[in-house]
């Protein structure tokens, strides 16, 4: 009976060449219990902290961290990819915990990795997932939005920090006390990242205008939606500064849809999937401006994730699809819309002067309810910014924004 170690040679190296079976009797030595490194056709396995990793030959070659290979200031790539053989492989490798994996390459070049830098690179599937992150969903029973002070978030690492933790695993927040001046929401945005610009106004005013090109410049109800659908890339991150909010009526809703959307998918799995194949035509115009882009309302990423949720029934055009997906869509469509409307998944709340309102436009939909404009002034003022800024300044701030180096190059 072969032991597990054996078996795994065997297996291995059904087909060695000389240099493996000469590995191989190293390998099999009885100091197997040990850190190793195994051959095959096309990859290596390493034996890292007692967990065997597999890496592909052409990524160990692609990644190598020599001067040679890269640019030592700026640790980005030199060498070309295009120029490695197609036949690399290793002819010689080892491994100690110590030192890490040493390689020798058929075309004569030599590589080194450090465990750190396997460990954090591992792109085996169980690694893969555990460095997914999983937003945190929620519902009405969250009861309350993430809230931080003004003076914290722009004042202090840590405060920074933690509102930038509660846009990513909470997709929104709110800033209290933020100072009632006109442009401040521009300022606060200037200390985490850059102002997105528009179509529209850099600096938008929200109050009562009669005039206005908006349904946000009526005291009617705005159900919940996303902004600016009518970007084939819309502004992923929003933010509302509540300059002064007087009136009666007017309270806040906030809803998570990618919450909805996962049971969505769990209980109706048909119009998921209308919802993410049947384009829709979007539309917001000024006098002076247009913007139009037709998208599905959910688009996933490539593990099949929402990436990016749309909705704005008021932006809505007519859809212009094959005759067949018309009904299916507005089925799909409708339960959606219900969903969205209803109060298990709606979180309603006063805002108050001085208040900063921070959403994830590509997951969390904001709204209104009716507001009386003369019995108070309401005025809001908005920006738009990008939630890949957002994250890239938590990085910095948190100091993993730089890569974990293969090997000194120094």
């Amino acid at each position: 009976m072969l032991n597990r170690w054996e078996d795994y040679i065997q297996h291995r190296f059904l087909d060695a060449t000389p240099r493996q079976e000469a590995l191989m009797s190293v390998i099999t030595s009885p100091r197997s219990t040990g850190p190793y490194v195994a051959l095959a056709d096309g990859y290596l396995t390493v034996s890292i902290d007692g967990t065997d990793t597999s890496f592909h030959y052409v990524w160990l070659r692609d990644n190598c961290w020599c001067s040679e290979c890269k640019v030592a200031q700026s640790t980005e790539r030199r060498l070309f990819t295009a120029t490695i053989s197609d036949d690399i492989a290793a002819t010689e490798a080892e491994y100690a915990d110590s030192q890490g994996l040493r390689v020798e390459w058929n075309d004569g070049h030599r590589s080194a990795y450090s465990p750190q830098w396997l460990r954090t690179h591992d792109y085996s599937h169980a690694a893969r997932a555990g460095r997914r992150h999983s937003p945190t969903l929620w519902d009405a029973s969250l009861t309350h939005v993430p809230r931080f002070e003004h003076g914290d978030v722009v004042g202090t690492t840590e405060g920074q920090l933690a509102y930038l933790d509660a846009l990513r695993d909470y997709g929104v927040a709110v800033v209290s006390n933020t100072p009632s001046i006109d442009g401040e929401v521009e300022r606060f945005a200037e200390t985490l990242g850059h102002v997105r610009e528009t179509a529209f106004e850099r600096i938008h005013n929200v109050r009562h205008d009669p005039a206005g090109y908006n349904v946000a410049h009526t005291p009617l109800e705005l159900k919940p939606h996303t902004d600016l659908p009518s970007y084939h890339w819309p502004p992923s991150i929003q933010l509302l500064h509540f300059l002064v909010n007087e009136a009666d009526g007017g309270e806040s809703t906030v809803t998570d849809g990618w919450a909805i959307l996962a049971d969505l998918r769990r209980d109706d799995p048909q119009a998921f999937d209308i919802l993410t194949r049947v384009p829709v035509r979007w539309q917001l115009f000024s006098d002076d401006e247009d913007t139009g882009a037709t998208a599905p309302l959910i688009q996933l990423d490539t593990d099949g994730q929402v990436q990016t949720f749309r909705y704005s029934n008021q932006l809505a055009q007519p859809l212009d699809v094959p005759f067949d997906d018309v009904q299916r869509f507005y089925d799909a469509y409708r339960t959606l819309g219900r969903m969205i409307d209803s109060d298990r998944y709606k979180l309603v709340f006063k805002t108050r002067s001085g208040d900063l309102l921070t959403v994830h436009g590509h997951r969390v939909m904001h709204g209104r309810l009716t507001y009386d404009p003369a019995s108070g002034a309401r005025h809001l003022q908005d920006v738009y910014m990008e939630f890949d800024d957002m994250m890239a300044r938590r990085r910095v701030l948190a100091g993993t924004h730089k890569p974990v180096a293969a090997q000194d190059v120094s």
